[in-house]
């Protein structure tokens, strides 16, 4: 149980610390070389050298010192005077370029998405017509046939019946005719 609780607590810390530093501001070095100390006062020794344009991220800020993390990992103190949020311009540039080659390629994606759009809605519109004009024959077959415009097949149908009924009638009197002519005993 104790085991439990403690490794909930270290994974816990661990996703605090994660997040904090998966969530850093950036900001730049700017000026001469920094001197990145072990605490926010000139008094601490120096732990490293930052040079102008470096990337830091920002992790705790205090009286005009803030405590940074360079690139290589390590971490430390800095006036905040030679900090600059905004990136040097050859950083900005860098990040413009890839930007612009990251739209080039989004632009190229949708173009040839637009295109196969294109063709699809060329296809469902050659559908379309092809199931309108189907349409429009089936509801004039439907008028067609609502409309009483079986006449032909009635007509048709009433010519056989009574061709039957006229061929019985003849083919009864005819042999009804023969059986008179026998002789009876």
């Amino acid at each position: 149980m104790q085991r439990c609780a403690v490794f909930i607590a270290l994974l816990g810390a661990l996703s605090i610390a994660y997040a904090g530093a998966a969530g850093a501001e950036e900001i730049w070095a700017v000026g001469a070389p920094l001197e990145l100390r072990s605490g926010a006062s000139l008094g601490h020794r120096v732990l490293a050298s930052i040079t102008p344009g470096e990337r830091l991220d920002v992790l705790q800020k205090g009286d005009g010192w803030v405590r940074v993390r360079t690139a290589a990992g390590k971490e430390g103190w800095v006036m905040e005077a030679h900090l600059d949020p905004t990136a040097p311009p050859f950083e900005r540039v860098g990040q413009l370029e890839a930007e612009g080659a990251r739209l080039h390629a989004e632009l190229a994606g949708l173009t040839a998405e637009r295109e196969h759009l294109r063709t699809s809605a060329g296809e469902l519109e050659g559908r379309d017509a092809e199931r309108t004009a189907e349409l429009d024959r089936l509801l004039r077959e439907n008028a067609r046939l609502s409309a009483g415009e079986r006449w032909v097949e009635w007509i048709t149908g009433a010519a056989i019946l009574a061709c039957g009924l006229l061929g019985g009638a003849l083919l009864r009197g005819f042999l009804a005719g023969r059986r008179a002519s026998r002789i009876r005993l």
